[in-house]
């Protein structure tokens, strides 16, 4: 095997849409920055391997006026012109090129880094390096900067490294929020496998694997909505784990999830209830889009409440516009399968305090597992949002390395200067006249 060693100003791990928008921001910014994915492509769930469609501020048609811009915009825009059919295939390249077009940014594919050098006292960790794994080269590389990002969804890094982080869901007495359990749980939201058909000039027969699920026997047929014709997006409530651990129980759930798609799959072909004769599966995924695992804690912890009363932060840094978007705990097998929705009225700010560690002092994060209670998070989590929240770290990131200081250090020394800095240039707001 191959050792290497890789210094940069920044390091981020994680090459999902937050990542990506982090390592664009830190290097347009005049720093050197290793991106590090453990994935052949870029795009966490929004690459072709899990084809989650990208969503943010203009929630559900209530926000119409509101738009991500800034890198997250750049890459929108280049993908209506060059992908205006969206193929997910075309749109991975839009995200690879927006990377590779910045000369300061080092990319590291298929490299899933499992190794932390950290020291000091729980309440001041410091990160030193991060290795990692090229899968199919044998290459073991070494990373190492004086700042951190984990944009790993997960919360790996910051977890090997002693970070304080919460899993569930957050009792009542916490945060006072309205939708929060009387006790504390380890309830989460679910993952989803998707699925593409597609209609051909023939007859297509379907005969079913062995472990096909046979639906008739779950809520499924009479509490959703199937269609022979439909894209994957259309059954996003093929959804499980919430239950379980959605890290651990990884393989269980994405087995569940196969067997409930092939499943519906054998009832939409065979039931003789659609009209599915020349229809046929064209993909089926394998990796299972997750929605929710760890959520650090920062100096701040973004709640309920600040969505519903829409807050006001002297450090905003970014903005959110998705409702509170929780799901049943059963998934795809809850009896009472709507989602519990909560539209603040317009856009919600997200302040810069809840992007760093509270305990590790050189680690910013960004994406899903931001310090945000596990119901501020179901407004948090979509992927627009993590990726103008990745692009406020990055910024971030080189500021820290500007002035040599953590990143609490910038939140308390240039107070709402910083916050102009990150925000500036990156998002825009509109509203009508």
């Amino acid at each position: 095997m191959r050792f290497e060693s890789v210094k940069s100003d920044v390091t981020v791990i994680g090459g999902g849409l937050s990542g990506v928008c982090a390592a664009v921001a830190a290097a347009r910014n005049g720093k050197t920055v290793a991106l590090v994915q453990n994935r052949p492509m870029l795009g966490g769930n929004s690459s072709s391997e899990i084809r989650v469609w990208v969503v943010g501020a203009t929630g559900h048609g209530v926000n119409r006026y509101a738009r991500e811009t800034g890198i997250m915009g750049e890459m929108f825009l280049k993908n209506q012109y060059v992908n205006p059919d969206g193929n997910p295939y075309l749109w991975d390249m839009v995200v690879l090129e927006t990377v590779r077009n910045e000369a300061n940014i080092q990319l590291f594919l298929n490299t899933d880094v499992h190794e932390i050098e950290a020291d000091g006292p729980q309440s001041d960790r410091v990160i030193h390096s991060v290795t990692g794994w090229m899968m199919g080269s044998e290459r073991k590389i070494r990373f190492e900067s004086p700042v951190f990002l984990d944009c790993t969804g997960d919360g790996l890094v910051g977890f090997l490294a002693g970070a304080k982080y919460r899993i569930g869901r957050e009792a009542h007495a916490e945060f006072l929020e309205r939708w929060a359990p009387e006790e504390a749980d380890d309830i989460t939201l679910g993952s989803t496998l998707l699925f593409y058909t597609k209609e051909v000039d023939h007859p297509v027969t379907y005969i079913a694997p062995s472990f096909a699920k046979d639906i008739t026997q779950t809520p499924i047929p009479i509490k959703r909505v199937l269609r022979s014709g439909d894209s994957g997006c259309h059954y996003w409530w093929i959804e499980w784990g919430g239950e379980i651990d959605t890290l651990h129980d990884n393989e269980r759930i994405r087995d569940e999830l196969w067997s409930v798609i092939y499943g519906i799959w054998d009832y939409i072909k065979n039931s003789g209830k659609f009209d599915a004769e020349r229809m046929t599966l064209e993909w089926v995924g394998s990796i299972p889009g997750k929605r929710e695992y760890r959520r650090f804690i920062g100096d701040y912890v973004l709640n309920q409440n600040d969505l519903e009363v829409q807050t006001v932060f002297d450090d905003c840094v970014t903005f959110g516009g998705w409702s509170i978007d929780l799901h049943q705990k059963e998934g795809m097998y809850a009896v009472d399968h709507l989602s519990m929705h909560f539209h603040s009225d317009g856009i919600f700010q997200i302040p810069y305090r809840s992007l760093y560690s509270t305990n590790v002092s050189n680690l910013l994060f960004a994406g899903r597992n931001i310090s945000a209670t596990h119901i501020a998070f179901g407004a948090t989590r979509v992927m627009g949002t993590c990726a103008t929240i990745g692009e406020a770290a990055g910024t971030a990131a080189a500021l820290c390395v500007e002035h040599g200081v953590t990143p609490r250090v910038i939140s308390e020394s240039y107070q709402g200067a910083s916050a102009s800095l990150i925000m500036a240039g990156r998002f825009d707001y509109w509203s009508k006249a």
